[in-house]
């Protein structure tokens, strides 16, 4: 059993959060705030808890020792089909207080290890101080499925408060002391959102001890149009349990509804998991679509200084191919194609941010890529194709200028070829690092400049073991022999030695 009283500045706002957020009370009935979140344990031993914030105003009160003070019985039932598989029952007090006025809200939170199933929760609240109160009255459908491998969240767990504890209890996780937020309304008095949630099996799914990022920030309910201004990263080290106790300032969050988003991105910056908190927020003082607009015009203007032009913008889009994952590649897609310059600014802002995380300045890192790919752009075009979609330019661009790079023009019995080298390299679309790599372009259409990359070493690249046969003029003596790797005629050509020893 446990009670705590709310802060002071509470308890004028628990009445109107009674009229705006749709407490549990009616006429003559207590009033009450209800909620419920699902955790589990490294030993995979889910658990359920149930939170009550109970208004003290609306409840009887009898005087001990010179003090007025509450009492209520609270009857928790857990049915599976229609067995009861869980009950309890207990009084609880409230916290003392000398009149009607300073009767304070106090709150109750229970903790109950449940394995995987469907249940009905059925709870209710008795006045013990007034018969004739009608009592409250809850019931809930819980779905609890837990695995011990795949990697799952716990509930998001909304906070009024926290601080590392000093001893173990039942408002403790991970070392600090959790006191619940009942409602997921936030009126002009709430200046932070605070939150906790965890993660299992991250150590399964990405690797153990490798590095994640949990990223947290808000968006628009009714569009999901993330709000940059709003949100941060951390990163952790994969394990069976992960928390994450963390706050957002809200105090200049406008009017409106938004949700909460959690996700989970592994190394390659690739989303392994999503969870979202619905929440509504009032601030007369501050319009949402204003807020939103000025925030973005500080980012984008960053980015994109005065660029308005459509096309323009669709190629800051359409550049990030080279060192986009699966889920950009079909952003980067779809916003080429609606071509809405707004949109078009937004994802690139967004994917700088995100790529960035919490180790770097996402604007210097768009700057130092962009100054890419206008080297590309100038040195690797293919006929009318930007330079960032050539072979050349997206190798370039995903894996860095080449360590050495041997361009033979006119070797005898040769089309153009260049073989590039990469002494240590990181691939940009996945994070995954190399140690000597080569590529080998060759142009077989001489007056466009287009080097198509027909062999490389490198993990996910075009793999051609009998490369050769492909730099040569029509020339395919020898081709039938599998283990022959030099075309008939070009006996006295470097490519083989170029290859193995790059200059």
């Amino acid at each position: 059993m446990l009670l705590t009283s709310f802060r002071n500045k509470r308890k004028a706002l628990i009445l109107l959060l009674f009229m705006l957020s749709g407490s549990l009370t009616s006429v003559g009935q207590i009033s009450a705030y209800f909620n419920t979140a699902l955790f589990n344990t490294p030993q995979n031993k889910p658990f359920l808890e149930t939170y009550f914030t109970i208004v003290g105003s609306s409840l009887a009160a009898k005087e001990k020792n010179g003090q007025l003070q509450n009492s209520v019985t609270i009857v928790f039932e857990l049915y599976k089909d229609t067995t009861l598989f869980k009950t309890n029952r207990y009084n609880l007090l409230g916290p003392s207080f000398t009149s009607s006025a300073t009767a304070a809200s106090f709150i109750d939170q229970q903790r109950y290890t449940i394995p995987n199933g469907t249940y009905t929760l059925r709870m209710s609240i008795t006045d013990n101080y007034d018969a004739t109160k009608k009592p409250l009255r809850v019931e809930k459908q819980i779905q609890i499925n837990f695995s011990s491998i795949q990697l799952q969240a716990s509930s998001i767990q909304p906070l009024e408060s926290y601080k590392k504890s000093e001893s173990p209890g039942p408002l403790s996780k991970s070392g600090f002391e959790l006191i619940p937020y009942n409602v997921n309304y936030y009126p002009e008095t709430s200046k932070e959102l605070a939150f906790y949630f965890e993660t299992y099996n991250s150590n399964l799914a990405v690797g153990d001890h490798k590095a994640f990022v949990y990223s947290y920030y808000l968006e628009l309910s009714d569009n999901h149009n993330k709000l940059n201004s709003y949100g941060a990263f951390k990163k952790q080290m994969a394990a069976a349990a992960n928390p994450l106790l963390a706050k957002i300032d809200i105090s200049k969050l406008g009017t409106g509804n938004y949700n909460l988003v959690i996700e989970v991105r592994d190394e390659t910056n690739t989303l392994r998991l999503q969870e979202k908190y619905y929440f509504q927020r009032l601030n007369r003082n501050l319009d949402i679509v204003v807020l939103q607009k000025s925030s973005e015009k500080i980012d984008e203007s960053r980015y994109f200084g005065n660029c308005n032009n459509i096309d323009t913008l669709r190629m800051f889009v359409e550049c990030l191919w080279p060192i986009a994952d699966g889920l950009d590649k079909d952003r980067i897609i779809n916003q080429s194609l609606q071509k809405n310059g707004d949109q078009m600014k937004r994802f690139v802002v967004d994917f700088w941010t995100r790529r960035a995380a919490d180790t770097a300045n996402p604007l210097k890192l768009w700057s130092n890529y962009y100054k890419n790919v206008q080297t590309v752009m100038a040195l690797f075009k293919c006929g009318k194709q930007k330079g960032y979609y050539s072979d050349r330019g997206r190798v370039y661009l995903q894996y860095g200028a080449p360590s050495q790079r041997s361009m033979q023009p006119n070797e005898p019995n040769a089309y153009p070829y260049e073989i590039w080298q990469y002494y240590r390299t990181t691939d940009a679309s996945t994070g995954a690092f190399f140690s000597n790599r080569k590529f080998v372009f060759v142009n077989k259409m001489l007056g466009d400049e287009c080097y198509m990359l027909i062999h490389s070493d490198m993990r996910g690249e075009l793999n051609n073991p009998r490369w050769q046969f492909e730099l040569t003029r029509r020339n395919n003596d020898g081709l039938s022999n599998p283990d022959n790797n030099t075309p008939t005629g070009t006996e006295n050509n470097q490519f083989n030695d170029i290859y193995s020893n790059p200059r």
